[in-house]
C-alpha cells in the first residue's frame, strides 16, 4: 500500500511538472556585485517581484536579487574565482514567466500514464537562471517562483532531475523528502544539485537550485554533495532578510 501511494504521488508530481512545461534553460548572469535583491535592500522576495524582474531582464542585465555566488562559495569554505559565463548563446541574464493554465482534460480515448483523469492546473510561475564559472567549473543557479504555496519543488522537478542526474527511483526518493521552507536538500546519487526553499512575502513559493549544470561529467568537489548543500544554504540566505 505504501509503495502504491508513493508511486501515485510520483505520477502526480510528473503530471504537474509536465503540464507546467518548466524548461529553466541555460541562461547566464553575472556573479558578485549585482543589485536589486533582497540582500541589498532587506526586502523578502515575493512572487510578484520575481515575476516582474524576470520580465525585465535583458541581454545586459546582471544576475538579480543580490545573488553573490562568490560570497556563497567562500561562506561554504570553497572559495573560487567567479566570473559570468554565457551558456548556449543565451544572454547575461534571462527570465521566463508562465501565466499558468487551468486543468486540461486528456484527449478522449488516449491512455493516461499519469493515472489522473486530466492534466492538473498549473499556477502562474516565473523563473530566473544564472550561469557563471567558479575557477573554470560551470555553476548554475535556478530560481523558480510560484504564485501558490508548496508547489515550486514539484514544478522544478524535471530540471532538478536533469541537474542531479537522477534515475526514476532517485526522483521518487527526492520527492518523498523535498525541503521545507528554510531547508536545503542535496539530490541523491551523485549529489550534483542542491535545492533550497526560501520563505516569500505573501502567498507563493520559491525554490533555489544550485548545480554545476546538466552536462558536467566530473563535478568540482565544492559543487557536489555536502559542500554544494552549504553553497545553496548561503545563496538562500542572501534572498531573505
Amino acid at each position: 500500500m505504501t509503495a502504491d501511494r508513493t508511486a501515485a504521488k510520483y505520477r502526480r508530481i510528473l503530471a504537474l511538472a509536465g503540464a507546467a512545461g518548466i524548461a529553466l534553460g541555460g541562461s547566464a548572469c553575472s556573479s558578485s556585485g549585482s543589485s536589486g535583491g533582497a540582500a541589498s535592500g532587506g526586502e523578502r522576495l515575493s512572487y510578484d517581484r520575481v515575476a516582474s524582474t524576470a520580465k525585465q531582464l535583458t541581454s545586459t542585465s546582471a544576475c538579480p536579487f543580490g545573488l553573490d555566488p562568490a560570497a556563497a562559495l567562500k561562506a561554504a569554505g570553497a572559495e573560487r574565482t567567479v566570473a559570468p559565463a554565457a551558456s548556449g548563446g543565451d544572454p547575461a541574464a534571462q527570465g521566463t514567466v508562465d501565466p499558468g493554465r487551468p486543468a486540461q482534460a486528456l484527449p478522449s480515448g488516449q491512455p493516461t500514464p499519469s493515472g489522473l483523469p486530466s492534466f492538473p492546473a498549473v499556477p502562474p510561475n516565473a523563473s530566473v537562471v544564472c550561469n557563471f564559472t567558479a575557477s573554470g567549473a560551470p555553476m548554475e543557479i535556478d530560481l523558480v517562483a510560484v504564485s501558490e504555496g508548496e508547489v515550486a519543488v514539484n514544478l522544478a522537478l524535471p530540471k532538478i532531475a536533469t541537474l542531479g542526474h537522477l534515475s526514476a527511483d532517485e526522483v521518487m526518493t527526492f520527492s518523498k523528502d523535498e525541503p521545507g521552507i528554510g531547508q536545503t536538500r542535496v539530490t541523491p546519487g551523485r549529489g550534483t544539485a542542491a535545492v533550497a526553499r526560501v520563505a516569500v512575502a505573501g502567498k507563493g513559493d520559491l525554490v533555489l537550485v544550485v548545480s554545476q549544470g546538466s552536462t558536467v561529467t566530473k563535478a568540482d568537489p565544492a559543487l557536489a554533495g555536502e559542500s554544494l548543500g552549504k553553497v545553496a544554504e548561503a545563496l538562500a540566505a542572501q534572498l531573505r532578510p
